[in-house]
């Protein structure tokens, strides 16, 4: 069985995921809605987050069995991290191709990445699936320190009078973060809520230090192994 596995909170990696899918003729899953963690080839398709791997890809990761390995991490065109030269080291899958995709920031507006044909040489090496090496990139040495306080003070979350409790945040939440408009503490700021709300009632607002972050200048590097 062969599959492209996607975590994507604002859909920038799920877009990556989808064209993927499309050019290799494999299944397509999320990654929560995955009951199989043995394949043939696998390729996970998922964002940076604090220049980092997100919990859910490390969870995934730590139950994959797979002969060959694909991994490709988004990021907001700030920095990269060292996502995919962590996994090569943690996880010791084979990992035969990898990436870094530049695409459009959660909190900025900007195009997405639609260089999409640029991909088609990860697809090619399927045809001949020897490892590569990762080389380790640069991270910040404080990019792991109090992640999540640092989301909340560098962003605001809020609901406005238009909010109905529907209840649909907290079920597209999957870190338990939120209920009726209000986040709490295991709240990482990803902004999937902002983005499934029926009623667009969850707004954020960039605090002082995460605008003055986002002024830095922007990568918009696609860096493959292959």
């Amino acid at each position: 069985m062969n599959a492209v596995v996607y975590h994507s909170n604002t859909g920038q990696s799920k877009r990556v995921a989808e064209y993927i899918a499309d050019i290799t003729a494999f299944e397509l899953y999320d990654i929560f809605d995955l009951s199989e963690y043995v394949f043939d080839t696998a390729i996970l398709v998922f964002p940076v987050h604090c220049q980092g791997v997100p919990a859910h890809v490390k969870e995934f990761l730590a139950r994959l069995s797979a002969k060959n390995l694909v991994v490709i991490a988004t990021y907001g065109r700030m920095c990269c991290g060292n996502a995919l030269n962590y996994i090569q080291r943690r996880y010791r899958h084979n990992i035969i191709a990898a990436a870094y995709v530049p695409t459009k920031h959660s909190y900025l507006r900007e195009d997405g990445f639609d260089d999409f044909e640029r991909l088609n040489a990860i697809a090619d090496k399927l045809n001949n699936p020897t490892p590569v090496k990762i080389p380790r990139r640069y991270k910040n040495p404080l990019s792991d320190f109090c992640k999540g306080l640092r989301s909340r003070i560098g962003v605001k979350m809020f609901k406005d009078e238009c909010c109905n409790n529907c209840g649909q945040c907290s079920e597209v939440c999957n870190n338990n973060a939120i209920k009726n408009g209000k986040t709490n503490r295991n709240c990482i700021r990803c902004l999937k809520c902002v983005k499934e709300c029926p009623n667009k009632a969850i707004r954020f607002e960039l605090r002082l230090p995460m605008r003055i972050y986002l002024k830095k200048k922007k990568h918009n590097h696609l860096i493959m192994y292959v």
